[in-house]
């Protein structure tokens, strides 16, 4: 990875595009490193949890000594487990992504090692602000959720025959199609405010609650092209994905064993994910250099700098341990 002064300026879509891809083609190796550093380990867990419980072949007689109850239970706490250990170190990935995307967009040099050393020193801050995101989109879903309900429940306390009771079972739906399409734009107003945060936690050395409101101003007069990219990265990636899905599902069904299905499924969902993951999250962060550009002359301020390639503010201490701040 040759260090290389890059050519800041504002950028177009397709510009934002042809560098993000580059930039992909370029590091290919270390981006799909970091991302497989925490999605293999999750994906052996949960091979060794459908083992626990599938059995070898399609005999009936396997399937009928399974318990149903013991098998739902047991795949609710797989599920539970891999989402909360996933999301947890999912944080430390898109930390890790967004410093080592950040560095060499600049033109500096950077490892895989260095950039889980940056996000581990951003570690607290980083999962302070994922649970303020979390419950600010939750409130925002109970309180839709609230002006449906809460008036039906009322009404169906003081009625109590079943004639009235499905009536207001037919409101409460009623009012619950008329207020998604509110409720989805709402969160998609919020995650499109609120999308760089990580960006400012990990680069500019924002706390969490900073980091939050660092991507609200940063969006600020630029919803509508940020929203647009937002959608241009998603079908991006759903087009990336489509044909190798299809592809493993329909081969996969010939084989014998429901075991095997459920672990080949997950482990070429998890392969195509890590391919996938590194582009889209390189894409984000530079289009979050670009608004800098636009709005901060972020450029002009880089050209002022005298910084030598291969240094910069995201070095943190060297101790391991001292990584994690006591505050966020």
């Amino acid at each position: 990875m040759s260090s290389e002064t890059p050519l800041l300026k504002p950028m177009s879509a397709g510009d934002i595009l042809d560098a993000a891809i580059r930039l992909y083609r370029q590091n290919f190796i270390p981006l799909v490193t970091i991302v497989a550093i925490v999605n293999v380990p999750i994906l052996v867990l949960q091979s060794v949890g459908y083992a626990f419980v599938l059995p070898l072949s399609d005999d009936p007689n396997a399937f009928r000594n399974l318990n149903p109850s013991t098998v739902g239970i047991f795949f609710g706490i797989l599920t539970f487990v891999v989402a909360l250990v996933g999301g947890i170190f999912s944080l430390l990935e898109l930390g890790a992504l967004t410093a080592f995307v950040s560095e060499r967009f600049l033109g500096h040099e950077m490892t895989v090692r260095r950039a889980y050393r940056v996000a581990f020193g951003r570690a607290v801050s980083l999962l302070i602000a994922a649970i303020l995101f979390f419950f600010a989109v939750l409130a925002l879903v109970a309180v839709v959720m609230g002006i449906i309900f809460v008036p039906v429940l009322a009404l169906g306390v003081s009625g109590g025959t079943n004639q009235t009771g499905n009536a207001l079972a037919g409101i409460a739906f009623l009012c619950l199609c008329v207020l998604f399409i509110p409720l989805l734009l709402g969160v998609a107003y919020f995650t499109t405010r609120w999308i760089f945060w990580i960006q400012a936690i990990v680069i500019e050395q924002y706390n969490s609650t900073g980091g939050l409101g660092r991507s609200w101003k940063l969006v600020k007069g630029s919803f509508w092209r940020v929203f647009g990219f937002l959608l241009l990265i998603s079908l991006m990636v759903y087009f990336l994905t489509l044909g190798p899905v299809g592809a493993m599902s329909v081969g996969l069904v010939f084989l014998p064993s429901p075991l095997l299905r459920f672990v080949l499924q997950s482990i070429l969902s998890g392969i195509i994910g890590i391919l996938v993951a590194p582009l889209q999250y390189t894409t984000l962060t530079v289009l979050y250099y670009d608004l800098r550009i636009r709005k901060e002359g972020f450029d002009l301020q880089m050209q002022m700098q005298d910084t030598p390639p291969g240094s910069s503010g995201l070095e943190p201490p060297l101790d391991l341990p001292s990584l994690i701040p006591g505050s966020s």
